[in-house]
C-alpha cells in the first residue's frame, strides 16, 4: 500500500467545528470504512482502492476501522454531545458505518466511498466548472424506476459515494435527521440504541440511502421554499444544481446497477462503479421487503393466469374433439340403424310376398276347377239336364264334397297367412337385434378413434411450428431488407456527394477558362471584324448566278 493510505488515528491537530463556516474548496481526502486494518484488506478490495489512488494522486486515502471510527468521534466531537453519545451507544455495525461517513464529511470534508466502489474518472473532473463555485455537496442517483418498464414510484440517492465541502449545511442537516431517526427507531422497539437489532429495510430507512434521500428533499424544500421531490430529478440526463446541492445523472454514481436502468461504464458518463460486494443485507435479512413480496406475488399471479389460460385452451380443444367424435359416432349409429331398419323392412316384405306366392295355388285351385265345371255346365245345358236327370243324387253328393274342400282350403290359407306374418316378425326382430349389436363400438373402433385424435394433435402442433417458422423468417427478411436499404441510402448519398464535387470542379474550371479567354478577345477585335465583312460579301457573289439560272430554263 502507498504511504498515502493510512488508518485514522487520534489527532488533536483538528479542532471540532463550533460555527457554520463552509470552507471554500473541496478537501483532497478520500474516506472509506472497514472492520480490518489496511494490511488485511482482500485483494479485490485493494485493487479497487488502487483505482482511487492512481486516478487521484493528490488525495490522501484514509480507512476508518471500527476502533479508528470510535477514536475519531471521541477526538472530534465532545463526549457529552448528542452526536458522540448516539454513535458510541449504537451497536449495529452497518448503522455505525452509515453515521461515521456523514460525521467524517461534516468534520473534514472530501469524498467518501464504500470499500467495494472503484473510481473510473479523476475526482477533479466530477463537477462542471459552471457549478463548482456554488456547490457544497455532490450526490448521485441509485434508483430511478421511472426510467424502467414498470414505472414504479421508487427513487433513491446514493450513499456509497458522497462528495462534500467541510461543514456543509446539508451534511449537518443530514446528521441531525439520522440521529432523530435512530432515537425514534429505539423508541418504536422499546429498546436502547445498543440493543437495537434493525432489519434490512429499517437500516435503509433510518440511516441508509432512503434516509439520505428524504433529508435531501426536506433540506432543498426549506431552502427553495417549494416542494422538492423525485419529480425534480427523475429521468435526468445532465447534472442539476438545486440550492447548494449538485445532483448528477444516474449513470454517474449508479453505473452497473442493471436493475435500475442506469446504463453502462462504456459510454463515458460513469464516474464510479459499485460492485455490490457487501454482505450486510444477508446479515440483516428479515424476509423479502414489501416491494419484493409484491413483485413475487405478481410473478406468481402471472404464472398462474398463464397456466390457467393454457389449461383452459387444452380443455376447450379436448371438449371440442370429444364433441366432434360423439357427433360423428351418433351420425354413424343413426346411419347404421336406419340401414338396418330398411334392410329388415325389405326382408319382411320379401318374406311376406314369398309366403303369399307359395299359398296362392291352394287358394285358387278349387275356385278355378269350380269355374271350369260351371262354365262347362253353362256351355252344355243339354248334358247337364241329362246328368241331372240320370243321377240327381250323385250331383248333390259331389256338390257337398266340393263345398267341404273349399272350406278346408280357406282354413289352410288363413293358417298359412298367420305363419307368414309370424315369420316376418321374427326375422325383423332378429335383424333389429343384430343391428343394435353392430352399433356398439368395439375396442378396435376406439383404438382407431384415439389414433385419429393423435393425428389431429400432431397436425395442429406441426401447423403451429410452421407458423412460428414463417414468422421468424419474415422478421429476419424484414431486418435484412432494412439493413440493405440503409446501405443503399449510404451509397447513394456518397454518389451524390461525388457528383456534386465533380460539378463544382467543372464549374471552377469553366470560370477559370472564361477568365483566361476574356483578355484575348478584347485585344484582337479587327481581324474578327474583317472576317465578318468578307463572309458577308461572299454570299452576294454566289446568289447572282443562281438567280440567272432560275430565269433561263
Amino acid at each position: 500500500m502507498s504511504s498515502r493510505f493510512a488508518m485514522v488515528v487520534p489527532s488533536t491537530s483538528v479542532k471540532p467545528l463550533v460555527d457554520d463556516t463552509v470552507f471554500d474548496d473541496f478537501p483532497k481526502r478520500l474516506w472509506t470504512t472497514g472492520p480490518l486494518s489496511p494490511m488485511r484488506i482482500k485483494k479485490e478490495d485493494a485493487d479497487r482502492v488502487r483505482t482511487w489512488m492512481d486516478l487521484n494522486p493528490e488525495y490522501r486515502y484514509e480507512l476508518l476501522t471500527d476502533g479508528g471510527a470510535e477514536t475519531y468521534v471521541k477526538d472530534h466531537f465532545p463526549t457529552d454531545s448528542r452526536i458522540s453519545k448516539t454513535y458510541l451507544s449504537l451497536s449495529d455495525y452497518i448503522m455505525r458505518a452509515d453515521l461515521i461517513r456523514y460525521l467524517a464529511l461534516l468534520q473534514d470534508g472530501g469524498v467518501y466511498n464504500d470499500l467495494d466502489v472503484g473510481c473510473l474518472r479523476p475526482i477533479d473532473l466530477w463537477i462542471p466548472p459552471a457549478f463548482k463555485d456554488n456547490t457544497s455537496v455532490v450526490l448521485g442517483i441509485e434508483v430511478d424506476n421511472e426510467m424502467g418498464p414498470d414505472r414504479s414510484k421508487l427513487f433513491e440517492l446514493v450513499n456509497w459515494t458522497i462528495m462534500s465541502r467541510r461543514n456543509a449545511p446539508f451534511i449537518r442537516f443530514l446528521v441531525d435527521r439520522v440521529i432523530e431517526n435512530l432515537e425514534k427507531a429505539a423508541a418504536k422497539h422499546n429498546t436502547t440504541l445498543f440493543s437495537l437489532q434493525p432489519k434490512r429495510q429499517e437500516v435503509i430507512d433510518v440511516t441508509g440511502p432512503a434516509a439520505l434521500t428524504q433529508a435531501a428533499f426536506q433540506y432543498l424544500s426549506d431552502k427553495t421554499q417549494t416542494t422538492v421531490n423525485m419529480q425534480n430529478f427523475t429521468k435526468m440526463r445532465r447534472p442539476k444544481l438545486v440550492a447548494d446541492i449538485l445532483v448528477l445523472p444516474i449513470n454517474a454514481f449508479g453505473a452497473g446497477h442493471q436493475v435500475q436502468w442506469s446504463g453502462t461504464d462504456e459510454d463515458g458518463s460513469a464516474l464510479v462503479h459499485h460492485y455490490f460486494a457487501g454482505s450486510w443485507k444477508t446479515d440483516h435479512f428479515d424476509g423479502p421487503t414489501e416491494e419484493e413480496k409484491k413483485a413475487e406475488e405478481a410473478k406468481k399471479e402471472e404464472a398462474k393466469e398463464k397456466k390457467e389460460e393454457e389449461d383452459r385452451k387444452i380443455k376447450e380443444e379436448s371438449e371440442k374433439r370429444k364433441a366432434e367424435e360423439a357427433r360423428r359416432k351418433n351420425e354413424e349409429d343413426e346411419k347404421k340403424k336406419a340401414e338396418g331398419e330398411e334392410k329388415a323392412r325389405k326382408e319382411a316384405e320379401a318374406n311376406k310376398q314369398q309366403v303369399a306366392i307359395e299359398n296362392q295355388p291352394s287358394e285358387q285351385g278349387p275356385k278355378e276347377g269350380q269355374g271350369q265345371v260351371q262354365q262347362e255346365q253353362q256351355s252344355d245345358p243339354e248334358h247337364q239336364n241329362e246328368e241331372e236327370h240320370q243321377d240327381g243324387q250323385e250331383r248333390e253328393g259331389e256338390q257337398e264334397q266340393e263345398n267341404e274342400e273349399e272350406q278346408k282350403g280357406a282354413e289352410e290359407e288363413q293358417q298359412n297367412t298367420k305363419e307368414a306374418e309370424q315369420l316376418g316378425q321374427d326375422r325383423h326382430a332378429g335383424q333389429m337385434q343384430k343391428s343394435e349389436q353392430k352399433a356398439v363400438p368395439t375396442k378396435a373402433q376406439e383404438k382407431v378413434s384415439k389414433e385419429i385424435l393423435e393425428q389431429e394433435k400432431r397436425k395442429a402442433i406441426e401447423e403451429l411450428q410452421r407458423v412460428h417458422r414463417v414468422r421468424a423468417k419474415t422478421r429476419e427478411e424484414a431486418v435484412k431488407k432494412i439493413i440493405a436499404d440503409r446501405k443503399k441510402d449510404v451509397e447513394e448519398r456518397k454518389k451524390d456527394e461525388e457528383i456534386k464535387k465533380k460539378l463544382a470542379q467543372l464549374e471552377d474550371k469553366k470560370s477559370k477558362q472564361k477568365e483566361q479567354q476574356a483578355p484575348v478577345q478584347k485585344a484582337q477585335p479587327a481581324p474578327n471584324q474583317g472576317r465578318v465583312e468578307t463572309a458577308s460579301k461572299e454570299p452576294a457573289k454566289s446568289i447572282a448566278p443562281a438567280q440567272q439560272q432560275a430565269h433561263n430554263p
